[in-house]
């Protein structure tokens, strides 16, 4: 995981703060496997955290979830095989993760695009 050590700093830290708000994998490799995008959203259920994947495709959408360390690990495989970009939205920033073609990471730290968190929606099955 060393690759998107920050990122998954950034994301700990986040959690431990209560500031995060979302995750968001964009900007397919292939367009042609039909995975438009994928949103990470945290959910507390039974004081547990849990960590739901949409996956977002041209006609339907399906969802997963993980506990933080599988959340993490699927974050790094569809990073890897899948998209481009992953933005990590917290109330302190935006980080932006990208990936070039030959696999080279880099960072962008925006301004926070998110001044409260998203309000608690009812976890889909």
């Amino acid at each position: 995981m060393s690759e998107f050590k920050i990122l998954f700093d950034t994301l700990k830290q986040s959690i431990k703060d209560d500031e995060f708000v979302k995750l968001t994998l964009s900007k397919p490799l292939r367009k042609s496997e039909g995975l438009i995008n994928v949103y990470m959203r945290q959910f507390n259920i039974d004081d547990q955290k849990i960590y739901e994947f949409k996956y977002r495709f041209v006609e339907e959408e399906k969802f997963k979830k993980f506990s933080l360390n599988e959340a993490m690990s699927e974050l790094e495989l569809l990073l890897i095989e899948t998209f481009r970009t992953g933005t990590l939205f917290t109330l302190n920033e935006d980080l932006i993760v990208l990936v070039s073609k030959k696999k080279i990471i880099s960072y962008r730290d925006n301004a926070p695009s998110f001044k409260n968190k998203l309000p608690e929606i009812p976890l889909k099955s």
